[in-house]
């Protein structure tokens, strides 16, 4: 071994002058042994371990004074400071570049909420999440003071409160029911006694058969005049003055039974249901055909609802005119 090979030590400022001395050392040892391959292969592998173990001449990068930090260890990365640019960039725009946007009002929060939502997902921080929530507070607030004051406004306003159309109390909804039901018998009966029903069926159906009671209480119950007619010939027995008919009218244009329709002298025949349906719904039924056909007025039409029509339309233009001007100046 050459003599000259000295240790480097970190704290020697000519570390690298004697490194390099020592590996012309080696260098002139391992050229003047090339005849022996064992000696030359000897020598250069000295001299790369050589250069491995001694090429980190400074207390800071050497591995080996570092052995407080052990095997495995984190390097604490510094954060760089934000990008100026790069917050302007990202800062929403006003839609259609309209710079006058009150900040915090109904149209700014509708632009931009879903930007600070996006960012307290994104980059979940305490300023970003906090900026979202107490956005999000705020709506919250806005929709309490809007839902207040709506109810003021509700109660106050007869074509507006519910309650005036449909009564919230129980005792009350019951006595309006009640009021109904008595207005849509007197009509009913009114009806029985300028119209008749005519009950179209097949004797091999078996809807059919079922139908036949709710039409038959229908009949005796207000005192309809009842023709029922079978179209396959088969008679369903308790039904009076039954007749046959094998070919209806086409225009009554029959594509389901039973069908049933409410007949006026001399030939005005009205579809009241074709299929099956309850008492409750061909009443309802009769009620709306004879309106339609201007055989009731609106009023009594109008006292036959569970509901209180409350809708003035001769009020109505004061309160077009009062939503055209909040269309057209709108309260910012």
């Amino acid at each position: 071994m050459d003599s000259r090979i000295v240790p480097v030590s970190g704290n020697d400022s000519s570390a690298f002058s004697r490194l390099a001395v020592s590996c012309d050392g080696v260098a002139d040892h391992a050229v003047s042994g090339l005849v022996d391959c064992k000696l030359a292969e000897t020598c250069l592998m000295f001299f790369f371990l050589l250069l491995l173990l001694c090429f980190p001449v400074t207390a800071e990068n050497r591995w080996f004074d570092r052995h407080s930090e052990g095997w495995f260890w984190y390097e604490p990365i510094q954060e760089q400071a934000p990008d100026k640019e790069a917050l302007d960039k990202d800062t929403p725009e006003q839609p259609n570049g309209n710079t006058t946007m009150k900040p915090l009002s109904v149209p700014w929060i509708r632009q931009n909420i879903g930007h600070y939502l996006d960012k307290a997902i994104d980059e979940p921080s305490k300023e970003n999440v906090s900026a979202y929530l107490y956005l999000d507070r705020l709506v919250k607030e806005k929709s309490e003071r809007f839902a207040r004051v709506g109810k003021q406004v509700i109660e106050s306003d007869p074509m507006l409160d519910e309650n005036v159309r449909r009564p919230i109390s129980p005792a009350a909804a019951k006595i309006k029911d009640d009021m109904a039901y008595r207005a849509r018998e007197a009509i009913l009966r009114k009806i029985a006694k300028i119209a008749g029903l005519i009950f179209y069926y097949q004797g091999s159906c078996k809807l059919c058969h079922v139908q036949t009671r709710t039409v038959l209480l229908l009949s005796a119950e207000y005192g309809f005049k009842l023709i029922p007619i079978s179209t396959d010939g088969l008679l369903i027995p308790g039904l009076p003055d039954n007749r046959i008919d094998r070919s209806p009218p086409p225009r009554l244009d029959i594509r389901a039974y039973p069908a049933l329709f409410l007949m006026r002298p001399p030939d005005n025949i009205i579809l009241l249901r074709q299929g099956g349906s309850s008492f409750t719904e061909l009443t309802g039924r009769l009620v709306t055909v004879a309106y339609k056909q201007g055989w009731i007025t609106e009023k009594e039409y109008l006292k036959t609802r569970i509901t209180t029509e409350t809708w003035n339309a001769d009020s109505f233009p004061e309160k077009q005119r009062l939503i055209l001007k909040g269309a057209i100046n709108p309260t910012r």
